[in-house]
């Protein structure tokens, strides 16, 4: 495989953000404008997107931009450029791609996709649906031309970098609106920002273990920062898979530290640490401590149900189990192929039996949030069989990766900002569907696409330092 020449030249960085700086501001400048402004902006962008189709990795990194702007249209703008970085890559690289692609998580998921055709058929909304399957095409995509494109190291790590800087600076905002406003926040991205945040404190305290000097103190900085944002969003569901990756991440490293070159007592301290500085920030914050207090509280409080006033319930588990309740239904109806894939936010009402009033405040136009749950209900018990298929597979490659012999640190550090940050993904998608949608699905084809790339230059030894 070779790409052109034109790619021999990176993108400066530099001009990269300032570029991006000014887009951002006439985004959300022409956004404000009449509908006319906005039909031009589109245009413009389509243009420049085009244009960028010369130079495959700066077209790259304007996804990754995008990864990181909030959801301004049905489908996340970055799922639609997704299909421009396809041309690009087509445009800039050449080789036998087949071979290179190769590989049991991409069947799988080839397997799953292929699987959730038949639930189409049934469906009465075909074309929204066939509209939000674009999601798991950007994702597909995603971890294709990834795995084929990224193979330098630096290339890989940037993309990590790149990560934290913009998770960090979406944190920055987001601690001054928990400070100044003493309510729940999730800033600019809104609810995107949440698992964003845990898996961006996760990435860097693995930054942090296998840094020195004064990386050491930025990813430091990042890591307590981020995680302190993640807790002002007040999200347990996100609480809890950063804590069942973070914890799962620090036995790992204090069982095989040595073989992953790193000190058991450093990891230990580095947690106490952690636990230390967060737990006294909390403290300060006194305010943003009494309200997170009260969503600990929620799920112990009694609740009293009005079928008259939905609005005046306020729990957000019995909220949950409504929409629960509402998709179980839905599979019921259709257990073997579902009830269409991304159908179900738009023909729930065809199923639900709590009381209207309900169903119009919790259930409606709104998805099952919960990735598993979701499968089931939308391509029935063959699409779940065929997911869990590919998660297993993912895992398989997760297991062979950490236990290949003789890494480098380098190696080592890749291979669990890699693997960690799709651990924490498979079981985030125990409480929410977002992986399936948007800039999460886009994310996640990344990192498979980085998981394959990882695992064929470690068992080849070709790593470009």
């Amino acid at each position: 495989m070779k790409t052109l020449s034109l790619n021999d030249s990176p993108v400066s960085f530099v001009s990269f953000f300032i570029a991006s700086a000014v887009l951002l501001f006439f985004m959300h400048f022409v956004l404000n404008l009449s509908i006319g402004m906005k039909g031009i902006f589109v245009l413009l962008f389509i243009g420049v997107s085009f244009f960028s189709v010369l130079n495959f990795y700066l077209s790259y990194s304007i996804l990754l931009f995008l990864l990181f702007l909030p959801h301004f249209y049905a489908v996340h703008q970055v799922i639609a450029f997704s299909y421009i970085l396809l041309l690009s890559f087509l445009v800039n690289f050449r080789g036998d791609f087949l071979k290179e692609l190769k590989n049991p998580v991409l069947t799988a998921l080839l397997l799953y996709i292929l699987l959730m055709l038949p639930s189409l058929v049934t469906t009465p909304k075909k074309l929204l649906s066939i509209r939000d399957m674009s999601n798991i095409i950007a994702l597909l995509l995603m971890f294709c031309i990834t795995l084929i494109s990224f193979k330098d190291y630096k290339k890989i790590i940037s993309v990590f970098y790149f990560f934290i800087f913009a998770i960090f600076m979406h944190t920055l905002w987001v601690i001054y609106l928990g400070i100044t406003t003493g309510e729940r926040v999730f800033g600019i991205l809104w609810v995107y920002y949440i698992d964003f945040a845990g898996l961006g404190a996760l990435i860097s305290i693995i930054l942090f273990f296998y840094s020195k000097g004064i990386s050491k103190v930025i990813f430091g900085i990042s890591s307590v920062a981020i995680t302190y944002g993640l807790i002002l969003t007040q999200t347990r569901n996100a609480w809890l898979s950063f804590a069942v990756a973070f914890g799962s991440l620090l036995i790992f490293l204090i069982i095989k530290g040595e073989k992953f070159k790193i000190k058991r007592f450093a990891t230990v301290i580095t947690l106490l640490v952690m636990i230390g500085i967060i737990g006294g920030a909390m403290i300060l914050r006194n305010e943003a401590t009494s309200n997170i207090g009260d969503r600990l509280d929620e799920q112990s409080e009694s609740v009293q149900i009005d079928e008259q006033d939905p609005t005046a319930l306020n729990n957000s588990l019995i909220t949950r189990i409504l929409i629960w309740h509402t998709s179980y239904k839905a599979f019921l109806q259709k257990p073997v192929f579902g009830i269409g894939a991304y159908s179900f936010r738009f023909i729930s009402e065809l199923y639900y039996e709590i009381p209207k009033p309900f169903y119009e405040e919790f259930v409606k136009e709104r998805t099952p949030h919960v990735t598993y749950l979701q499968v089931l209900t939308e391509t029935g018990i063959v699409g779940l069989v065929a997911f869990l298929i590919f998660i297993i597979a993912i895992f398989k490659q997760i297991i062979q990766t950490l236990s290949r012999p003789n890494k480098t640190k380098q190696e080592i550090k890749l291979s669990l900002l890699i693997c960690w940050s799709l651990i924490y993904i498979i079981f985030s998608m125990l409480m929410t569907e977002s992986w399936l949608y948007g800039q999460y699905a886009v994310w996640t084809g990344i990192l498979l696409g980085l998981l394959i790339s990882n695992y064929k230059t470690l068992t080849s030894k070709t790593l470009v330092r």
